[in-house]
């Protein structure tokens, strides 16, 4: 089980491979909802998402003799392109499964960082089995995207980032898919100052996070459609499940109308570049069903790799 001291230890080794992602005010935001609003860019990030600190962490403590095997792991996109770069760094050979539905740009971002890249299935549950039946074929560690302890203290680095930047922050909202990002988040923000209040986000059309906490137990929803493509997951993973339980104070969830209209307002008002992922966060604070007023609200953009067709799709929309 992950611990606080190991994503203090993650944080020593992967920072000095990450970008800084400084947190940005916005004044609009904060006058709308009466809230101090700062952003978390993740998607500004190496990579454009929050995924590399916890593929660094992960690369750094595989031993020896496993670097020199290789690995392999699946994803919508930003995980597939975080160990991508992260396997370029330090030289070891990188598979990636990525379903039939994914991003072109991520696709095609995963492919120039180095990594193999397979395109298979149409579901999280496909790609997973396809990247076991790999890993057992050709003698490859499988990465999970979620339970990992190394990852999940990775993924806890920008917690503690958020801390030292802004010790006055009182509540964060962080998207959640599998669950390894927002239990990594919690864990380090709520060890070090527990009256932060931890709100997770989910789309409607993606909430089995949502739907476990409700019933205490893993639940595996049979279908899943959201144009966040990145928290598509069908299940939370269990260790993040464990996690989130004990750290996270409620889970939110927003519409996908109100997640495109987050993204426009992001990219008109903050000037940043988000995917559909990273803008639940802001989705959720406009939408305001924290239901929170007057406190200093930090909501992590998780990352920015977007088709631009679909930014344009959005755009045309509003």
């Amino acid at each position: 089980m992950v611990e606080y001291s190991d994503i203090v230890k993650a944080y020593d080794r992967v920072t000095k491979y990450k970008n800084p992602t400084l947190l940005q005010f916005s004044g609009t935001l904060s006058r709308m909802t009466k809230n101090k609003v700062f952003l978390k860019p993740e998607n500004l990030q190496l990579t454009g998402s929050f995924k590399l600190g916890g593929a660094i962490n992960v690369m750094m403590n595989l031993a020896g003799k496993d670097r020199k095997k290789g690995v392999v792991t699946c994803s919508a996109g930003n995980w597939a392109q975080a160990v991508a770069y992260a396997s370029g760094l330090f030289n070891i050979r990188s598979v990636i499964v990525m379903a039939k539905h994914a991003s072109k740009t991520k696709i095609e971002a995963t492919k120039g960082y180095g990594a193999e890249v397979i395109i298979y299935g149409e579901n999280s549950n496909d790609v997973v089995s396809k990247a076991m039946e790999i890993a057992s074929s050709e003698g490859l560690i499988y990465l999970s995207p979620f339970e990992d302890d190394f990852l999940i203290a990775g993924h806890g680095t920008i917690g503690l980032e958020i801390l030292q930047e802004k010790p006055d922050t009182e509540v964060v909202f962080c998207p959640v898919g599998g669950g390894a990002f927002i239990s990594g988040v919690a864990m380090a923000i709520k060890e070090k100052n527990p009256r932060v209040k931890i709100i997770g986000v989910e789309p409607e059309n993606a909430n089995a996070m949502w739907l476990s906490l409700q019933q205490n137990k893993i639940v595996e929803k049979e279908q899943v459609n959201t144009i966040a493509d990145g928290l598509a997951l069908k299940k939370p993973g269990e260790k993040p499940f464990a996690i989130v339980k004990k750290y996270v104070d409620e889970i939110i969830l927003v519409t996908e109308d109100e997640i495109e209209q987050a993204l426009i307002f992001i990219l008109e008002r903050a000037k940043l570049l988000v995917e559909p992922s990273g803008a639940v966060s802001v989705a959720a604070v406009i939408a305001n069903k924290a239901n929170i007023n007057n406190k200093n609200v930090v909501s992590i953009l998780s990352g920015g790799n977007i088709d631009l067709d679909k930014l344009l799709f959005f755009y045309k929309k509003k």
